[in-house]
């Protein structure tokens, strides 16, 4: 059974994905709806998992997100985000979220998300994929006085194999079906998908080597 923490922002529906998370056999150790609060609650029970709010009542979780990325021991994050938020979604990846979920999920999905994060994996939904594609892109030519790195040299961008996911994930494929047409093992996408996060998460850390992007 996996310990949780719920933060988010909305009272009723935490205590309904607390509700939905018990039958699964989670177990929510703790509920808030605050940056401030959590961190003191993380500290205490120390979670395998944080389910997010990207939008808290003492403002967002980017901060929190990246505080969470420094622990030694840090627990997994899945950010709750709406549909429309996609440069926000793009935001919870680069400050260290290892999944995503929109507000309005199935309970189902709820608990497809969990049990795939925990299982080290992150799933991408067609307009994420879209806005990753676009981030990447505008990352291939950095700034003017900006650190210049080759593309062959620098960590921000993409492989072939990586492009050619995210295209065929914006084109509304499934993992499955990415895996069939590439001829590549439901692992191998896996793998693949977190390298991607993992440069997404990079370029925030880019920051002490002044590589500025467009």
């Amino acid at each position: 059974m996996s310990r949780i923490v719920l933060v988010v922002r909305e009272p009723a529906q935490a205590l309904a994905w607390r509700d939905v998370l018990a039958a699964g056999c989670h177990e929510v150790v703790a509920v808030t709806n605050a940056a401030r609060s959590a961190r003191a609650l993380l500290t205490q029970h120390q979670p395998q998992l944080v389910l997010c709010d990207m939008r808290l009542l003492d403002g967002t979780a980017l901060a929190m997100i990246q505080w969470l990325a420094t622990l030694p021991q840090r627990p997994l994050m899945v950010a709750v985000v709406d549909h429309d938020q996609d440069a926000l979604m793009v935001e919870a990846l680069r400050a260290g979220a290892d999944n995503l979920i929109v507000r309005d999920a199935h309970p189902s999905v709820l608990l497809q998300i969990i049990e795939q994060t925990l299982r080290g994996e992150t799933a991408l939904s067609t307009p994420l994929a879209h806005a990753l594609l676009d981030h990447f892109e505008r990352a291939r030519t950095p700034r003017r006085h900006a650190l210049s790195i080759g593309d062959e040299q620098s960590p921000l961008q993409l492989e072939p194999a990586q492009r050619d996911l995210l295209m065929r994930l914006a084109a509304g494929y499934r993992l499955d079906q990415v895996a069939t047409a590439c001829r590549v093992s439901a692992g191998e996408v896996g793998r693949r998908l977190r390298a991607i996060v993992r440069k997404l998460q990079w370029d925030v850390r880019a920051g002490s080597l002044n590589l500025e992007l467009a």
